[in-house]
């Protein structure tokens, strides 16, 4: 299997990750900014063992490097589950799924990466299924405009985080990049859980297993995006997100009994819809432009 379908692979198994995590994050009674820093804390550990044990030694200059990419996505995830925990799993993770309208100019004007009207127009569309997922949810007693609102800045940094990451993958490996990352972010949400909460809580014994299984699901899915960012496009890569809100949606309605209306329904069709079209579009494209082996 070529580099590019492992890439592939790698995203939509990411994409599955995450939208596990977002369950995890839902389950804990942990406060939003506790189990974003104690979560970031126990990966940075542990990588950095596995980093020096298997890799090599931690060096500044990979650290200068992979730090904006690090720092932002402590931000991303520190808004994202305190919007998670304010409002549905449907909102947040669907205003997440709209990272690729704010990825295609860059991801043209940085990398040269082809995009055709029809990717552009498609995932237009998915702002039809945004509305429905939101509007569907906003009767709901679990509903929140301010966990909305923090969905918004987390997307805006979600964006941030695969723009930086897919300029540091160039010149540092995938495990290289994650680990750096890491240990970049973890002072910035140690700020957040201060700020929050006063002080430094930590998890009781039963909450641990939340932690090391956001460290396991979706900490090992921004690990297949380190990767992958080397053979994947940005656009290809943004797109994959779009599965995220089906996923999460549909397992929250199994573990949480979070409804579904038929609005919403439509929505995730929507959204389903797109996605399989834009991807088909965007490989084509990038089969067509990019160097054949």
């Amino acid at each position: 299997m070529s580099n590019a379908r492992w890439g592939k692979l790698a995203v939509m198994t990411a994409v599955v990750f995450w939208s596990l995590g977002n369950l995890i994050v839902r389950g804990t009674e942990l406060t939003g900014p506790q189990i974003a820093f104690w979560r970031y804390l126990a990966a940075a550990i542990l990588y950095s063992i596995g980093h020096m044990a298997f890799v090599g030694p931690l060096r500044w200059s990979d650290f200068k490097t992979a730090a904006p990419t690090g720092v932002v996505l402590a931000i991303e995830i520190a808004a994202f589950f305190v919007s998670i925990k304010s409002t549905t799993v449907a909102n947040v993770t669907v205003i997440g799924a709209m990272t690729p309208l704010l990825l295609f100019g860059f991801a043209a004007r940085r990398f040269g990466e082809h995009i055709s009207l029809q990717v552009i127009g498609a995932t237009v569309l998915a702002l039809g299924g945004v509305a429905a997922v939101v509007f569907g949810s906003a009767e709901g007693t679990s509903w929140s405009l301010s966990g909305d609102l923090l969905a918004v800045v987390a997307l805006l940094f979600f964006a941030a985080y695969f723009a930086l990451g897919k300029i540091a993958r160039e010149s540092l490996a995938g495990i290289t990049l994650q680990t750096h990352s890491l240990i970049a972010g973890t002072p910035v949400l140690a700020v957040v859980l201060l700020a929050d909460s006063g002080g430094m809580p930590v998890p009781a014994s039963n909450q641990w297993i939340y932690v090391f299984g956001l460290v396991l699901l979706p900490g090992t899915g921004h690990l297949l995006i380190s990767w992958a960012h080397a053979h994947v496009s940005l656009t290809l890569l943004s797109l994959f997100t779009l599965g995220v809100p089906v996923i999460s949606v549909v397992g929250a309605a199994i573990l949480y009994d979070e409804s579904v209306v038929a609005l919403q329904m439509a929505g995730i069709i929507v959204v389903l819809a797109v996605l399989a079209f834009a991807i088909k579009e965007s490989a084509r494209l990038e089969s067509l432009y990019s160097p054949q082996d």
